[in-house]
């Protein structure tokens, strides 16, 4: 049993070392890219996203490593559509970048409710479940993000509503008279959920997305 502990504390830290960290530059580069009028060091509620969020960062690095050509699909699309490259890496967080993954009335890499997918252009019924379509859910994503960009005003405005729902931040945004990360963060009623989502996202796109110079390979 003491072997087997300590072959897995080797084989994690061993992980560990093998990924980029980012850098604050670069993570504010990617906070920068989504809006962002506030640089990391500005925002309490993300102090630690180091540390808060290791394991689960390298965990999604290790999943991104491992489907780089599938992710360049979606890459292609963003561009395409004039939409940052942060959002590509929402399906990471969402569902482990598997199409076939399925939650709590969701489904696919991009996780829609029924009702969402076909709201944006999915085809939905038994035998026949375009949310585990690449390109087509990918298109659906689009079409959902573009028009919570035009509803908030701001691209990480649209992640957060991505998350929680638009009635939800429109309250919030109410609640606090602000739209600042630092100060929507630190509401109570702010989604843990959504709240660690943007955080383990933006650690991605500030490795993968940034230039590699700013970042710490070690």
């Amino acid at each position: 049993m003491k072997i087997l502990r300590t072959v897995f504390i080797l084989l994690f830290f061993g992980i560990t070392c093998t990924y980029a960290k980012p850098s604050e530059s670069a993570i504010n580069k990617s906070l920068s890219s989504i809006g962002s009028p506030e640089a990391l060091s500005e925002i309490p509620a993300l102090s630690n996203i180091h540390k808060d969020y290791a394991t689960s960062y390298i965990f999604l690095y290790n999943r991104y490593q491992k489907t780089k050509e599938e992710h360049q699909i979606i890459v292609k699309k963003f561009e395409e559509a004039g939409i940052p490259l942060f959002f590509t890496l929402i399906p990471y967080c969402e569902s482990g970048f598997n199409p076939n993954s399925h939650g709590r009335g969701t489904a696919g890499l991009w996780q829609f409710m029924a009702q969402s997918g076909r709201t944006y252009g999915l085809i939905i019924k038994k035998g026949n479940d375009e949310r585990t379509d690449v390109v087509r859910s990918t298109d659906a994503a689009i079409r959902y993000i573009k028009e919570l960009k035009g509803i908030f005003g701001e691209w990480y405005l649209a992640d957060f509503a991505y998350g929680m729902g638009e009635l939800k931040l429109q309250r919030l945004i109410r609640k606090n008279g602000s739209k600042k990360i630092s100060v929507l963060l630190k509401d109570p009623e702010f989604p843990k959920g959504t709240r660690n989502h943007f955080a383990k996202t933006l650690l991605l796109d500030a490795t993968i997305h940034q230039p590699q110079s700013d970042n710490n390979s070690r």
